[in-house]
């Protein structure tokens, strides 16, 4: 036998024997890894949580803009003549000249009637009445002799007043500003009210308070 054939020979059964350790030693590692895997207790799958989401509530709002909404001078009291006569032309809001009349939508007719807020700007109580004298249907009237409108009546908020705070009667603009005589009447500081007032607005837009100390209702 000469060199190189005992050297084959001798790598290969090294090799052999090598190959040998490898299968063993892989085999011994799989068993193991096996018999791990059946002692580990099996875990639960997770439930599933149902997350209850609540329901919106729904809100019904009303639109609360207009609260103390009044008709034309000229109208009836209740507006029953007015809305069967008015056809929505709006020739006594371009007419008026304090721009004291507004359109408001009615949704039953989808017509914009006019009326007016004196809250928030006082009818000048005007001695021709435009308003009423562009009106061609009859649904604003004149009114008669020594007749006057009635709007409402004002109506004293005494802790927004400025005689409340200095206790003295300081500011007297109500009863200045009034067009009808003896309708403001002090008791000491307060000012009070008669029923012959016509509910115009003028004594809460002349008014230096805030919140206003008067309002028409």
């Amino acid at each position: 036998m000469n060199r190189k054939d005992f050297f084959r020979k001798g790598l290969a059964k090294a090799f052999s024997v090598m190959e040998e350790g490898v299968n063993e030693i892989s085999e011994t590692w799989k068993t193991a890894v096996e018999e791990d895997k059946k002692a580990e207790p099996k875990e639960a799958p997770p439930k599933k949580t149902q997350i209850k989401v609540p329901k919106p509530k729904t809100v019904k709002s009303k639109f609360k803009g207009f609260r103390n909404l009044q008709f034309p001078p000229g109208a009836d009291a209740k507006g029953k003549r007015f809305f069967s006569k008015c056809t929505a032309c709006s020739d006594c809001i371009y007419a008026c000249p304090y721009s004291v009349l507004f359109p408001v939508p009615d949704d039953k007719t989808g017509k914009h009637f006019p009326h007016m807020d004196v809250n928030l700007n006082a009818c000048m109580l005007c001695k021709d009445y435009p308003c009423i004298s562009a009106c061609e249907t009859g649904a604003l009237l004149p009114y008669k002799e020594n007749q006057s409108p009635k709007f409402g009546k004002a109506k004293g908020f005494f802790q927004h007043c400025i005689n409340s705070r200095t206790g003295e009667k300081t500011c007297e603009t109500c009863s200045i500003t009034c067009p009808i005589p003896n309708v403001v009447q002090f008791k000491g500081n307060k000012p009070n009210f008669s029923n012959d007032c016509v509910g115009c607005g003028l004594c809460v837009s002349s008014c230096p308070t805030f919140p206003k100390a008067i309002q028409v209702q």
